[in-house]
């Protein structure tokens, strides 16, 4: 799912649950809680936060950016150390 920032602007699509889409078409906010894997901990170091997602009209907006772009970038490294090991 393309995720918004609060001016329109796409800033990262992920990937999103059914059960968490469920939720924001009720017009609820989720909260999504990461950390890096353990596994991978000596690799990436230890990264963990959280950012919140709520739905406003058709876009899923991020009320924190710099939280959902960390997500975004651990993800990306999970997928190169993975692909490296």
């Amino acid at each position: 799912m393309m995720i918004f920032d609060r001016d329109g602007n796409e800033i990262v699509d992920i990937p999103l649950s059914e059960k968490n889409q469920r939720v924001l078409d009720h017009d609820e906010e989720i909260v999504i809680i990461y950390h890096t894997p353990q596994m991978l901990r000596y690799v990436l170091g230890e990264k963990s936060g959280t950012f919140m997602l709520r739905k406003r009209g058709n876009h899923i907006v991020a009320a924190d950016v710099t939280g959902l772009r960390a997500y975004a970038d651990l993800q990306r490294a999970i997928k190169v150390a993975r692909e490296n090991a």
